[in-house]
């Protein structure tokens, strides 16, 4: 006869309840601008035909323009080292209560998926003061027929009007706007 359940809860972690926002809380995210700092904007990337490690640099923008439930969307731009034109992907990523993030980038042109970046929400000092930042990592494809590969992670920060890097990004030294004019902009969520 089964009296009653029991909830195994690691320790140090509490059980959630429905009342405790934990979907919500990070709907700040909507509308707001995610950069590279300086100190983040180096990549490495490898080459499948002569076998070596080159370091180069970069800017990645990252819009979000929709949150629901813990998923959130938006549009991602990035120019690196070499090219002459920005690279444009959606992005539908997905932030835990406590603060796991996961993406799945999207080609703009063919809808295909790019790479799928990990990371964390971490609170760091920025500027003197505490703020969250979003610790993501990856490795994707890149080049003709991507026979190469390039891996980059970074303190990703927030960064809104006022701001000295909304006005001019490092690597890109542009503005936020003018970053990402090249691209449309990003997606919202369904709540048919």
């Amino acid at each position: 006869m089964l009296i009653g359940s029991v909830i195994l809860i690691a320790p140090g972690a509490q059980a959630l309840n429905d009342d405790d926002g934990a979907y919500d809380k990070w709907a700040w995210f909507k509308d707001t601008y995610w950069i590279v700092p300086q100190d983040g904007i180096y990549s490495v990337t490898h080459s499948a035909r002569t076998g070596d490690f080159r370091i180069i640099r970069g800017q990645t923008v990252f819009h979000i323009t929709d949150y629901f439930n813990g998923y959130w969307t938006g549009s991602v731009v990035v120019k690196v080292t070499g090219l002459q034109f920005p690279t444009c992907q959606t992005v539908l990523g997905q932030v835990t209560p406590e603060g796991e993030v996961y993406m799945t980038m999207y080609d703009i042109d063919t809808g295909l998926v790019r790479n799928n970046p990990v990371g964390n929400m971490v609170k760091t000092t920025v500027d003197g003061r505490r703020e969250w930042t979003m610790v993501n990592m990856m490795t994707s494809a890149v080049g003709r027929n991507d026979e190469n590969t390039m891996s980059h992670w970074a303190y990703m920060v927030q960064s809104e009007e006022g701001d000295a890097t909304f006005d001019r990004l490092p690597f890109a030294r542009e503005s936020i706007p003018d970053f990402m004019s090249a691209c449309p902009p990003g997606p919202t969520i369904s709540r048919r």
